[in-house]
């Protein structure tokens, strides 16, 4: 088990980077705004002696909170529109509906 995971490591699985990959990786391990953003976004610091496993770790984390995120905002976008769709429908509803005096005498 890794020593700053708070959680058992199951598995170390290979990860083929590219350069780009690799330069990004060197800008977070600087004092950039990049990992002050990546701090942020992870709710907490990322040493600066971070192994590679961690500083992975934590993109990967950070990235599929984001998924999530979006994946709920996506949701409450859709019951939004439903919400809307089911309100018009009352409307029309209603529109087409008598009075309620349009019988009396």
């Amino acid at each position: 088990m890794a020593t700053r995971f708070d959680q058992p490591v199951v598995r170390r699985p290979a990860l083929p980077l590219t350069a780009r990959d690799e330069r990004d990786l060197a800008t977070l391990r600087r004092e950039t705004p990049e990992r002050e953003a990546l701090a942020r976004l992870a709710g907490e610091a990322v040493p600066a002696d971070a192994s590679e496993g961690l500083l992975l770790h934590t993109l990967l984390a950070v990235a599929l909170a984001r998924v999530r995120e979006e994946v709920e905002a996506n949701g409450y976008a859709e019951l939004a529109a439903q919400r809307t769709g089911e309100a018009s429908e009352r409307r029309a509803v209603a529109r087409r509906r008598p009075p309620s005096w349009a019988n009396e005498e």
